[in-house]
Order: structure tokens, then C-alpha cells, then sequence
């Protein structure tokens, strides 16, 4: 899988409002990651089932964590996960 194909997966999984187990592990790294910043996404995206997350961003990749933990396939681009 490439990764607009991972993009969409996380974009599904959010706004089904999936609860991913896989997503929350992913977000106990994130929440004390330096690259965890705070972006425009709170906003758009609220993300009341992983709020440790919500309203974050990549600094590295862009993405908004609300939608890039919900992606089985994506990786983080510093290997924390």
C-alpha cells in the first residue's frame, strides 16, 4: 500500500469513528513525542475517542494524528511505531 491509499484508510477510520486499539498504543508515543504539535486540525477534526491526540500534527510528515494512528499501514516517520 502506498501512501495515499494509507491517507484514506485513516481518513475512513476516523469519520466511521472506528475504535482502533491499535491507534490508542500508537497515540501513548505520539502524546509525548516532540514532533507532536499543535495544529489547525482540534477544530476540523475533534477527536473525542483519543483525545491524547486531538488537535495534533506531525512536525515530521504534516499529517494530523487524528487520521495517521487510524491507518493499519502507515508508519511513523521516526520509528516509534
Amino acid at each position: 500500500m502506498g501512501g495515499i491509499t494509507n491517507i484514506i484508510d485513516g481518513w475512513k477510520s476516523y469519520l466511521k469513528k472506528e475504535r482502533i486499539d491499535f491507534a490508542k498504543a500508537r497515540a501513548e508515543h505520539c502524546k509525548k513525542c516532540h514532533s507532536a504539535i499543535i495544529g489547525t486540525y482540534e477544530t476540523l477534526l475533534p477527536d473525542y475517542s483519543i483525545k491524547e491526540i486531538q488537535g495534533l500534527k506531525c512536525k515530521e510528515c504534516g499529517c494530523p494524528l487524528s487520521t495517521k494512528l487510524r491507518s493499519k499501514n502507515e508508519k511513523c516517520p521516526l520509528g516509534n511505531w
